[in-house]
């Protein structure tokens, strides 16, 4: 029944009905065993149809959600190595099975770096036997911005990133992927004011210059 269109399941629907009908005023005239035959044939033209409506209307019905549409951030950046540019922005690195992660602690604010070159190392991370301790100045910190750059990545990937994109009242992060030297934002957050000079700093640091801004027609869609 799988292979079988959804039409067809329903014309059959009709055409069962169509022999019920047949069977129940055919019961009134019949007698003995052919009364029987035509009670048994009536059930199981009842079960076919109870079944078949079921099938084809969770295939009519179900419900089909609508694409999610995102506004969009490209950048270029004037430096082909960002490894290099962070540690001289003082961005301290830590070597990961993934990639590189950057941190920078100004004061009350944290900014970090993460440059992902393997996705499936990143999506499969074993837990970390370090014996090394957590930055002591990050417990004064009120702010954290960070950063996710992929430079390897797959379609599941693309469909997780947007995921990646959040603001709260003291966290910003953002999610990006590396495409022909741009580094796209599939989930753009324009940052609250309290983020704003701290993304302009992120920003900065790693050089990146505004390509565009657009926002896929949503509202169309929804309409």
């Amino acid at each position: 029944m799988r292979n079988i269109k959804t039409r067809y399941i329903w014309i059959s629907v009709a055409i069962s009905f169509l022999i019920a009908v047949g069977l129940i005023i055919g019961v009134t005239f019949t007698k003995g065993a052919w009364t029987t035959v035509c009670i048994v044939l009536i059930a199981i033209v009842f079960i076919y149809m109870t079944l078949a409506i079921q099938f084809a209307s969770t295939r009519t019905f179900r419900y089909k959600p609508k694409p999610k549409h995102y506004p969009t951030i490209t950048y270029t950046s004037s430096v082909e190595d960002l490894d290099e540019a962070l540690k001289n922005k003082g961005y301290k690195p830590r070597v990961a099975p993934y990639g590189m992660s950057y941190l920078k602690v100004n004061g009350i604010n944290a900014y970090k770096v993460v440059l992902i070159r393997s996705c499936e190392k990143y999506f499969n991370q074993e837990q970390e036997q370090e014996n090394s301790s957590p930055n002591k100045a990050l417990k004064n910190c009120k702010k954290f911005i960070g950063f996710e750059i992929f430079y390897e990545y797959d379609e599941d990937t693309l469909r997780k990133l947007p995921d990646f994109n959040l603001q709260g009242n003291n966290i910003y992060y953002s999610g990006f992927y590396k495409e022909d030297g741009k580094y796209i934002c599939p989930n753009y957050i324009e940052p609250s004011e309290e983020f704003s000079e701290l993304y302009a700093t992120i920003k900065s640091d790693l050089m990146l210059k505004d390509i565009e801004i657009s926002a896929d027609d949503a509202l169309k869609d929804e309409k």
